[in-house]
């Protein structure tokens, strides 16, 4: 009965799994079809609401995995609801990864000056606004923008197994069932946040580049 028992985790994670795919491949094709930009500000943003999202969702499953049969439902739905506000959060780092892949710096577009002003969630394609000029600035972004990617599809693989399957066994037994993926969430989680803060330091270098663009061409004005 127990080799039964520890079989059922990777059934989970098959289904989760291929719905994600097919999810994956309908999002990234509607935002091709929308054709979507931002700015850089609000890049800079939404990889900052990422990074607070993936703490709190870990802290969460934390709480989960130590909580007692009375605590478990408090626990449980405290952790669902990070997992929902982490999957929206981390569909804006795809729909940045892919608008940079597919639209090359076509993609980003020159903003407001502050995160206040910002227009938000990001600007449609057809606001006007001019593109950033960021010369050999942009492709560290596209390409860090891709490690996000796959870093996070990896945590929200992970947390949204653990998601489904307590729905159906949320008990004890059932957060022991799902140690081996909590573990590998664990790693997931820090690969995530580290890919974030790299593209975040890429990010803020571009930032620079661009000042340096702009300002070298205000000077060379008559």
């Amino acid at each position: 009965m127990r080799q039964l028992n520890s079989l059922r985790p990777l059934g989970w994670l098959t289904v989760v799994f291929i719905g994600m795919s097919l999810t994956g491949c309908t999002s990234r094709w509607v935002g091709l079809r929308q054709g979507n930009s931002a700015s850089l500000q609000t890049v800079q943003d939404d990889l900052q609401y990422a990074q607070l999202k993936t703490q709190k969702t870990r802290k969460a499953l934390e709480d989960v995995k130590f909580a007692d049969q009375a605590d478990l439902p408090r626990a449980y739905r405290a952790f669902r609801e990070e997992v929902n506000t982490m999957t929206g959060a981390g569909e804006k780092l795809v729909q940045h990864a892919n608008g940079m892949h597919y639209q090359g710096n076509a993609y980003l577009v020159e903003g407001e000056k502050s995160a206040g002003e910002c227009r938000y969630p990001r600007l449609s394609g057809n606001a006007k606004l001019p593109r950033m000029e960021l010369g050999d600035a942009f492709e560290p972004i596209a390409e860090q923008g891709q490690a996000v990617q796959r870093a996070y599809r990896a945590f929200e693989l992970d947390i949204e197994a653990i998601d489904e399957y307590l729905s159906q066994e949320l008990n004890e037994q059932g957060v022991r069932d799902m140690e081996i993926f909590m573990r590998k969430s664990d790693v997931d989680g820090d690969s995530l946040l580290y890919e974030l803060e790299t593209e975040l330091s890429v990010v803020d270098r571009a930032q620079k580049a661009y000042t340096e663009i702009t300002q070298g061409k205000e000077a060379g004005t008559p």
